[in-house]
C-alpha cells in the first residue's frame, strides 16, 4: 500500500473530456489509499466521489440503490418461500385470531400485505418532507426502521406470537415508503440519456429481491428454521447501511432537484417559459445557472408552499396518473399473490412432489423473467425518450406519455396470451416456461409505467407521483387480492388448506379439488385484463391533456391592439415556446411583417 499527496491523487484520477459522469474509473487510474480534507475517498484504484463535485458518481449511487431494492424484496418474500411453515405457526400461536386459525392462508395473505400499515404513514411523511429536508437522512431514518422490523420478525418465533411477527413486517414498509419516493426522481435526474436504462437496472431488484427471498425463504426455513432466515439477513445488511452512510450528494443542497420549496430565478434577457424547463436535471442547465451567478445576475427567491393537501391535490388531478396507478396495481396483485401461492398452487396441482422444488422453480423463473424483461423494457423506454430528445421539455410530457402506454398495453396483451394456456397445463416444465415468458413481458412495462407516473404531473410533484403510484398499487393490489385469493382458494379447495403440521389438510381429496385450485388461478389470470382496460384510459387522457395544450398554447389567435381598440385582422399564430413579437404600428412607408390576413409571414 501506498499514498501520494492529494494534489496529485486528484490530477491522476481527474476525468477525460470523453470520459462519462456515469463510468467509474478502471482500476490503476487512482492509489490503493488517499486521504484529504475535502471528503473525497480513493480505495483500491477507485474513485467513489466525483473529484468535480466531491457527490458519489451516479454509477456507485445507483448500484447502492439497487442492492437496497433486493434486500428489501427479498425480505418481503421470505413468508411466500415457507409457507407450509408459516401456515403452521399462525394456526398454532396463541394469539392468532380464529379466523386465522381457521383460515392459515388469509393469514398468510394477511402477513404479506401487513407492512402496508407502516408504509402507507411513512409514505405520506416522506412524500412531504422530501419537499423540505436533505434526501439522505430522510431514506436512512427508513432503512434503520426496516432494520428494527426484520430482527422484529426473527424475534416473533422466539415469542411464539402472531401480532409480533404481524407488527415487525408492519415496520418492514417505512423503508420502501421512504426509498421508492426518492430514488426514482433521482435516477431520472442524474441517468442522461440512459435515464430509462438505469431505471430498469434499479426495478429489477424487485424481480430478483422477490425471487431470492423465495428460494431463500425456503431453504432456511427447511434447513435452520424461518426465524434464522431474518437473523441473517440482519446481519447481512449492516454493511449496506454503513456504505449508504458515506454516500455523499450535496446537489441543490442534498434535496431533490425540483422538488424543493425554495428556487433561484435569475433576471436574464432570454428567461425561458415555464413550459421550456427540461423535464430532467441538466448539467447544462447547473452549469449555466453557476455562469449566471457569477456574472452578478439578479437573483430571486421564489418559495412555494409544499402541503399534505397540495400534493395530494397534485396527484388526484392527474387523470393519467390515476388510471395509470389503477391498471399498474391489477398487475402488482396478480404477481404478489403468484409469489405468495405459487408454491402451493404447484404442489396441490401435483406439478411438484416437494414445495421445496416448486419454490425453487417459480424464484427462478421470476428472477430471470425480471433480470430479462425489466432491462429490455428500460431500453424500450430510452427509445421513446430519444425521440423526443434528452432533456425533452414539459410541454412535451403528455406526448411521451400518449407515445409509451400504448407499447405498455401491448405488453400486457401479450403477456396473457402466455399466460392464460397455463391453466390447462399438467406438465411442470411448460406450466413454467409459459409462465416464465408472461412475467418477462410483464416486467418489461415496470420501467414505462414509472417514467409515466413521473410526467403524468409537473416536475416538483414526481417523487409524490411516485409515492401515489406505490400506494395505490399496495392498497389496491398486493394487500387486497392475496388475501381474497387465499380466502377464494380455501373455499373452493379446502382440502388444499395447509394445517399445523405443514401439511395439505387431506392431500387425497386435495387431488380431486385440483379444478378449485384452477378457478383460483383463472380469477387472477383474469384480473390481469384491468390493467388493459387502465392503461388505454390513461392514454386517452394522454390526449386530451396534448389537445388541451394545442387549443392553449399552439392554436391561440391573439387579436392586436391599436391603442386599446382590436384590429380585426390583425393576429398572430405561435407556439407558446416561442414569444411573439411585439405588435408595432407601420410607420411612413415601413412594410409590415404581417401578411393581409394578419398571420406572420
Amino acid at each position: 500500500m501506498w499514498r501520494r499527496t492529494t494534489s496529485d491523487a486528484l490530477s491522476h484520477i481527474s476525468p477525460s473530456p470523453t470520459q462519462s459522469p456515469l463510468s467509474p474509473l478502471v482500476p490503476g487510474d487512482a492509489p490503493c489509499e488517499v486521504e484529504d480534507g475535502s471528503g473525497h475517498l480513493f480505495l483500491c484504484g477507485v474513485s467513489f466521489n466525483d473529484p468535480a463535485s466531491g457527490n458519489t458518481r451516479p454509477v456507485y449511487l445507483f448500484s447502492i440503490f439497487l442492492l437496497i431494492n433486493i434486500a428489501t424484496m427479498t425480505d418481503r418474500t421470505i413468508i411466500a418461500g415457507a409457507t407450509k411453515e408459516f401456515s403452521a405457526f399462525v394456526s398454532s400461536t396463541p394469539d392468532s385470531p380464529q379466523f386465522v386459525k381457521d383460515n392459515p392462508d388469509a393469514g398468510i395473505g394477511l402477513l404479506q400485505a401487513s407492512f402496508i400499515f407502516g408504509y402507507a404513514i411513512a409514505l405520506l411523511l416522506s412524500g412531504h418532507f422530501v419537499h423540505k429536508i436533505r434526501w439522505k437522512p430522510l431514506v436512512m431514518s427508513g432503512l434503520c426502521v426496516w432494520w428494527f422490523g426484520v430482527l422484529g420478525s426473527g424475534n416473533a418465533k422466539q415469542f411464539n406470537s402472531f401480532y409480533a411477527l404481524l407488527f415487525s413486517r408492519m415496520a418492514t414498509g417505512c423503508s420502501e415508503a421512504a426509498f421508492q419516493v426518492v430514488a426514482p426522481p433521482l435516477i431520472q435526474d442524474r441517468g442522461g440519456d440512459q435515464a430509462g436504462l438505469w431505471l430498469s437496472v434499479f426495478l429489477t431488484g424487485l424481480p430478483v429481491g422477490l425471487a431470492l427471498g423465495y428460494v431463500y425463504g425456503s431453504r432456511m426455513a427447511a434447513s435452520v428454521g424461518w426465524d434464522w432466515a431474518y437473523y441473517i439477513m440482519c446481519i447481512a445488511s449492516i454493511p449496506l447501511l454503513v456504505i449508504f452512510m458515506l454516500v455523499k450528494d450535496d446537489d441543490n443542497g442534498g434535496i431533490l432537484n425540483g422538488a424543493e420549496e425554495t428556487t433561484d430565478e435569475f433576471s436574464v434577457e432570454d428567461n425561458r417559459d415555464a413550459n421550456s424547463l427540461p423535464l430532467l436535471g441538466s448539467a447544462a442547465d447547473s452549469d449555466a445557472n453557476q455562469a449566471l451567478q457569477e456574472q452578478g445576475d439578479d437573483v430571486h427567491r421564489k418559495h412555494r408552499e409544499f402541503t399534505l393537501f397540495s400534493e395530494v391535490k397534485a396527484c388526484l388531478s392527474s387523470s393519467v396518473l390515476v388510471t395509470l396507478s389503477f391498471g399498474w396495481a391489477a398487475i402488482i396483485g396478480v404477481v404478489a399473490s403468484l409469489g405468495t401461492f405459487g408454491g402451493a398452487f404447484a404442489l396441490a396441482l401435483d406439478l411438484f412432489d416437494d414445495e421445496r422444488d416448486a419454490a425453487y422453480w417459480f424464484g427462478i423463473a421470476a428472477a430471470l423473467s425480471g433480470i430479462i424483461g425489466t432491462p429490455l423494457g428500460g431500453n424500450l423506454a430510452d427509445k421513446v425518450l430519444k425521440r423526443y430528445g434528452e432533456q425533452g421539455d414539459e410541454s412535451l410530457r403528455h406526448t411521451i406519455n400518449a407515445s409509451m402506454l400504448p407499447r405498455i398495453n401491448v405488453l400486457v396483451g401479450i403477456a396473457l396470451v402466455f399466460i392464460f394456456p397455463t391453466l390447462l397445463m399438467q406438465e411442470a416444465v411448460f406450466f413454467i416456461s409459459f409462465l416464465f415468458v408472461g412475467w418477462t413481458l410483464l416486467f418489461m412495462t415496470q420501467t414505462g409505467v414509472n417514467l409515466v407516473a413521473m410526467l403524468a404531473v409537473e416536475r416538483c410533484h414526481r417523487p409524490n407521483a411516485c409515492a401515489f403510484l406505490m400506494l395505490t398499487s399496495h392498497f389496491l393490489g398486493d394487500v387486497p387480492l392475496p388475501i381474497i385469493l387465499g380466502l377464494i382458494k380455501d373455499s373452493l379447495a379446502p382440502a388444499c388448506t395447509v394445517g399445523e403440521s405443514g401439511e395439505f389438510a387431506d392431500p387425497e381429496s386435495c387431488k380431486e379439488q385440483q379444478a378449485g385450485v384452477r378457478k383460483t388461478l383463472a380469477i387472477a389470470y383474469s384480473w390481469v385484463i384491468w390493467s388493459l382496460i387502465f392503461f388505454e384510459l390513461a392514454r386517452r387522457y394522454a390526449r386530451q391533456e396534448i389537445g388541451k395544450a394545442r387549443r392553449k398554447e399552439i392554436n391561440t389567435l391573439f387579436l392586436l391592439e391599436d391603442d386599446g381598440v382590436e384590429r380585426e385582422s390583425t393576429s398572430q399564430y405561435y407556439h407558446s415556446k416561442f414569444r411573439p413579437p411585439q405588435p408595432q404600428n407601420a410607420k411612413d412607408d415601413e412594410v409590415s411583417s404581417l401578411s393581409e390576413n394578419g398571420r406572420l409571414i
